[in-house]
């Protein structure tokens, strides 16, 4: 009962500072399923392994269950690589550097090396523009009424829901005011921290690339629903088909919409079994019973996984819905042109923090989206740049294929021209501000805007987005493969 539940729970947690990190493979005790973990493993005596998470604290299993394999940490590479650049007093590197940092999801990291950079060369246009911007974020938004009304509107006055403001955001919710014993913070407090993040580090992407994007002069909408089915009662009055989505940004009236990750119904099933293991484990322990040690273990790992299942999709919906909303708010895409579906969700699925990666950052690769990619590359006639540009890859997406392969089209087109043709991806997205600003585009006139920028040849430009996809490996896969 307990693994069918947890089947498919695939957890990736982020590296801990030290050189190397650890890869454990934990087999489930009585099943022949295994479960990916990454972070700091130590093993005990008496036969026991202690998994360290430095954000939730200890998981506990049997060292029979787990296979452990050293790999080198991400995190250090980058800051080795940082160092000998500094010592070398090489801004290019450091600079490098910060594009790495910014690719692990280490904003810390990533002004670190920007700083190193501005020690090196503070006239340096790179160096100038990245402090500009850094200068341009830090200003306080003015806050307009006016928006607080579009927000009572668009939630249809519910009286229930309150404001609350970040530096760049302003968020209406219903969510309990009660404080996180780890993090200090209440739910709506947690999501905004979130939300700048993502903000900065999107904006500072395109900065380091040099693409001068426009930092938005109003706070950016944002609602959070306490609850799943309040969020699935709002959406239905909107649109049943938004019944299925973590998110969404609605780009009409230009608000973010999300609900507590950890209310849906699968976090019900979890939860409820949570409970039941927990009141078994709280047994054992007042009755003193002896020799279930393993059930404890299992009791307070399963409380620890499904926190870390939480946070990791939360990082993962709110890094692709706030996406739609900064390209929509910073110049990077028209707001009031018809935009195709693949541009918008490719950008999106690039930016989105993938929950089980190992370092998920910008540009982490998916392993959802590249398997639902590989799976439809076989197919020449659906899986080529001219269908997906097109915006068919979406629109026919009913008949031969479901709309998680067209995700996984857009995905890995996306990365491809964003890692490999980024100048001319950037060019693309404004080129469709061109578009006719009421109606729908026509696959010929977006085929058009795509040409225009890339060619109307594309067997080269087809022929390198392959080879690209046939090099992209997840964090597991390249895991495993120093491992060996």
């Amino acid at each position: 009962m307990i693994v069918r539940i947890l089947l498919g729970l695939l957890l990736g947690f982020a590296c801990v500072s030290q050189v190397f990190a650890d890869l454990v493979l934990y087999n489930v005790p009585g099943t022949n399923l295994v479960f990916i973990l990454q972070g700091r493993a130590t093993v005990n005596p008496g036969a026991t392994v202690t998994f360290r998470h430095p954000t939730f604290g200890n998981l506990f299993m049997n060292a029979s269950d787990v296979k452990i394999f050293k790999v080198r940490s991400v995190q250090s590479q980058v800051a080795n690589h940082l160092s000998t650049a500094k010592s070398a007093g090489d801004l290019n590197q450091c600079l490098d550097a910060a594009r790495q940092a910014l690719k692990i999801g280490k904003l810390d990291l990533f002004y670190q090396a920007c700083k190193a950079a501005w020690e090196i060369d503070p006239n340096d246009d790179r160096v100038k523009k990245l402090v500009e911007l850094k200068l341009e974020i830090d200003k306080p938004v003015p806050i307009d009424p006016a928006q607080e009304k579009i927000m009572r509107d668009f939630t249809k006055n519910r009286a229930d829901m309150k404001f609350m403001r970040s530096k760049h955001f302003l968020l209406l919710h219903d969510t309990s005011n009660k404080k996180d014993n780890r993090t200090g913070r209440t739910r709506a407090e947690e999501r905004l921290a979130l939300l700048e993040t993502v903000y900065e580090s999107f904006l500072m992407k395109f900065c380091l690339e040099g693409v001068e994007l426009d930092v938005p002069d109003k706070l950016l909408m944002v609602v959070l629903f306490a609850e799943h089915s309040e969020y699935l009662q709002f959406v239905n009055l909107l649109g049943p088909d938004l019944a299925s989505a973590a998110g969404f940004f609605h780009r009409v009236d230009n608000v973010a919409v999300f609900y507590d990750q950890g209310t849906d119904q699968s976090f019900e099933v979890l939860n409820v079994l949570n409970q039941r293991i927990q009141s078994e484990r709280d047994e054992i322990v007042r009755r003193k019973i002896s020799g279930l040690a393993d059930v404890i273990r299992f009791a307070d790992t399963l409380s620890l996984l499904i926190e870390v299942k939480r946070e990791n999709l939360d990082i993962e919906v709110v890094s692709h819905e706030a996406t739609h909303q900064l390209a929509a708010n910073t110049g990077l895409m028209p707001a009031d042109s018809p935009i195709p579906i693949w541009a918008a969700e490719g950008l999106a699925t690039y930016f989105e923090a993938p929950k089980q990666a190992a370092w998920s950052g910008i540009g982490a690769v998916n392993a959802e989206r590249l398997g639902w990619y590989r799976e439809l590359a076989p197919l020449r006639q659906i899986s080529n740049i001219d269908f997906i540009a097109s915006d068919q890859i979406f629109t026919r997406s009913a008949n031969n294929f479901t709309t998680l392969h067209a995700y996984g089209q857009s995905w890995a087109l996306t990365h491809f021209l964003m890692e490999k043709h980024f100048v001319k991806l950037v060019t693309y997205y404004r080129e469709l501000g061109k578009l006719p600003k009421a109606g729908h585009a026509e696959p010929e006139e977006l085929q058009k805007v795509f040409d225009r920028v890339f060619g109307k040849d594309k067997q080269a430009l087809d022929g390198q987005w392959r080879a690209y996809m046939r090099s992209l490996k997840t964090d597991l896969e390249k895991t495993l493969e120093d491992a060996r």
